[in-house]
């Protein structure tokens, strides 16, 4: 394959589409973040995998949302572009691998959608990307994806902090049930124990109490 050119073709296609209200660019940055974690979990794990089909599946996966508003489900919609578009960059074997990744990285085998079913049956490079795309909505990313959402929205910092406490737990919960991997629902709890604690400190604040005196 020919990494650099894929990479180059992505970051031209993704890095200035307008995703607002988050900041142009989100998925180029996202699809970053979601492939080095999981290249990450692959190496903690020692897992014998295609790490440049891996690296790319995550960098691409979300390549069908990048500017687009449409009904058309995203994931088969990238695996559609990549091939259309990069398919002489690859082998076609890798081709294959990236394009079931970006197809299938929503199509979690424990998510609630696939429970009392037979789930599908997926290479380990689309089980690490999905598990990676779930963490990289967590920690201090969720806060900064609730800050924009909730400036495009209008809410206030009280309206901010209900929404959380009132319904993002069932969110958390069911993402914590869809990971695939022990390591991945071990940083999941920490990166939420972080944003429990920052929004519990932020609720103290929008209150007007003495934080130092309330801990």
């Amino acid at each position: 394959m020919d990494k650099a050119a894929i990479i180059a073709w992505a970051k031209n296609k993704m890095s200035a589409a307008d995703e607002s209200p988050l900041e142009p660019g989100y998925r180029w940055y996202h699809g970053v973040r979601t492939a080095k974690l999981a290249c990450h979990l692959a190496t903690h794990m020692r897992l014998n995998i295609d790490i440049d089909a891996l690296e790319l599946g995550g960098l691409l996966h979300d390549i069908g949302k990048a500017g687009y508003r449409g009904p058309e489900p995203h994931g088969p919609r990238g695996a559609e572009i990549i091939r259309q578009e990069t398919a002489h960059l690859f082998s076609p074997a890798e081709l294959e691998l990236v394009a079931t990744i970006v197809a299938n990285h929503y199509e979690r085998p424990k998510s609630k959608y696939w429970r009392h079913k037979e789930p599908p049956s997926f290479p380990a490079e689309v089980l690490l990307v999905q598990d990676a795309d779930i963490l990289d909505h967590m920690g201090a990313n969720a806060i900064w994806l609730a800050f924009h959402y909730g400036a495009g929205e209008g809410f206030s910092q009280a309206a901010a902090i209900q929404r959380f406490f009132a319904f993002d737990p069932p969110w958390y919960e069911e993402s914590l049930a869809s990971l695939n991997f022990d390591i991945s629902r071990r940083e999941l709890e920490h990166r939420l124990s972080f944003v429990r604690s920052f929004y519990r400190q932020w609720e103290k604040e929008t209150d007007g109490e003495l934080t130092i005196l309330s801990r």
